[in-house]
């Protein structure tokens, strides 16, 4: 990894000095939204040339005082490449010999939404807004780049008791990096959980996606499935658990059939601050088709690399079973200059679904440091290692020095 500057660390000082005092919060009514994320970022993949960059990310927003049951949010999002950006393949900047850090330089509206709750059990929210259903894995507001997406749609939540339904009918995914990358829409999506217990939590969801943008209408298709989630405590031993199914084929402008299954299960055990995690997903792939995921989250569903997922998609066209295992620890306490800290590792060992053959495996690492005021600096690394055979994606290893403030 290229040594950081003296550059590189004045400006990551100087980004937590001025991030307490970006704003004056009582001199405006209602709430002002503050995120500062400056990230330093190595990626090499076989094939390509390095990359580096040095980004900074300012999120500024506004939620307006609820006036009879109505609010309002607006939100504008900036990147800058702090270095430049002829050191890494921005997306944006055409230098694809060099491997792919997807942040550009943009200004952007990130969020234009109006909230209203017409009764007590009923709330509305329309406009370009976050959206989020279980975990992320096929609707989520994606924001591990510096652009986070953001949707173009109208939500509907109701509620009674322990049982919650959503309907999105939902127009554009604001993919980045910038303004102009998105994906048209046509979509319906439904969900609907109920919580037995804090130990035993249903969620069922059909989403019907169809995207018309000619670039990704193959990734349109129908999900549909449950989750079961809840957790545990046994004295000071804690029990996390979730366990999901899925089954996904053609939808509205895809032109290719498909039939996919897709399961994926986690058990975390934790004590005194310690926590043991296992994973093992299990997602299909027909030969020639993977499993897709355009409204979703990408990052970390399948490692930190990213190695096999992207795009819209999951796995690869044989599928993905991966099988993986974090040690982690953190503290946190109420005085000093450090508030707390965590840190940890994951190993993932990959193979595909439909063939059985070795797919490679990642090594995933993070320390965490937290500081007063909301700011935080952490290290993150993740280092892929395939057997370099079709369908295994190449080679790839990822360092992150990021340094944030959120308010």
């Amino acid at each position: 990894m290229k040594t950081l500057t003296a550059k590189i660390a004045a400006a990551l000082l100087a980004s937590a000095a001025a991030a307490p005092l970006a704003v004056a919060e009582d001199s405006i009514p209602g709430d002002i939204l503050v995120d500062f994320r400056m990230r330093y970022e190595n990626a090499d993949q076989d094939g390509k040339l390095g990359s580096d960059a040095l980004t900074q990310r300012t999120r500024l927003g506004w939620r307006s005082p609820e006036w009879n049951g109505v609010t309002f949010l607006a939100e504008v999002e900036n990147v800058s490449a702090l270095d430049g950006d002829d050191d890494y393949n921005s997306g944006l900047n055409g230098l694809s010999q060099y491997t792919g850090i997807k942040d550009g330089g943009f200004t952007e509206l990130n969020r234009l939404q109006l909230d209203f709750s017409p009764a007590e059990t009923v709330s509305v929210s329309l406009g370009r807004q976050y959206l989020q259903f279980d975990d992320g894995r096929f609707v989520a507001s994606a924001g591990h780049r510096q652009d986070k997406n953001s949707h173009d749609a109208i939500q509907i939540d109701w509620s009674h008791g322990a049982f919650d339904a959503s309907y999105v009918y939902h127009d554009r995914i604001n993919k980045g990096p910038g303004e102009n990358v998105y994906w048209d829409s046509d979509s319906h999506l439904f969900h609907a959980g109920y919580a037995l217990s804090d130990s035993l939590n249903l969620a069922g969801f059909v989403y019907f996606i169809d995207i018309t943008s000619a670039s990704a209408q193959e990734r349109s298709n129908t999900t549909w499935g449950g989750r079961l989630s809840g957790e545990r405590s046994y004295g000071d031993l804690g029990v996390e658990y979730a366990v999901l199914y899925a089954h996904q084929s053609d939808y509205g402008s895809a032109t290719t059939d498909f039939d996919l299954g897709y399961f994926a299960s986690d058990l975390a055990i934790s004590h005194s601050g310690a926590e043991l995690a296992l994973g093992y997903d299990v997602i299909e792939g027909n030969g020639s088709t993977g499993f897709s995921n355009p409204l979703g989250k990408n990052h970390g569903v399948l490692g930190w690399a990213d190695a096999f997922s992207g795009g819209g998609r999951q796995g690869t066209v044989d599928g993905v079973e991966d099988f993986n295992v974090m040690l982690s620890y953190g503290r946190d306490w109420d005085d000093g200059l450090v508030r707390g800290f965590s840190i940890g590792v994951r190993h993932h060992d990959f193979e595909a679904e439909r063939t059985g053959a070795d797919l490679g495996d990642e090594l995933d690492a993070f320390v965490t440091l937290d500081f007063p005021q909301n700011i935080s600096l952490s290290w993150q690394v993740a280092d892929y290692d395939g057997p370099d055979v079709a369908p295994a994606p190449a080679d790839r290893s990822n360092n992150w020095i990021i340094l944030s403030y959120k308010r």
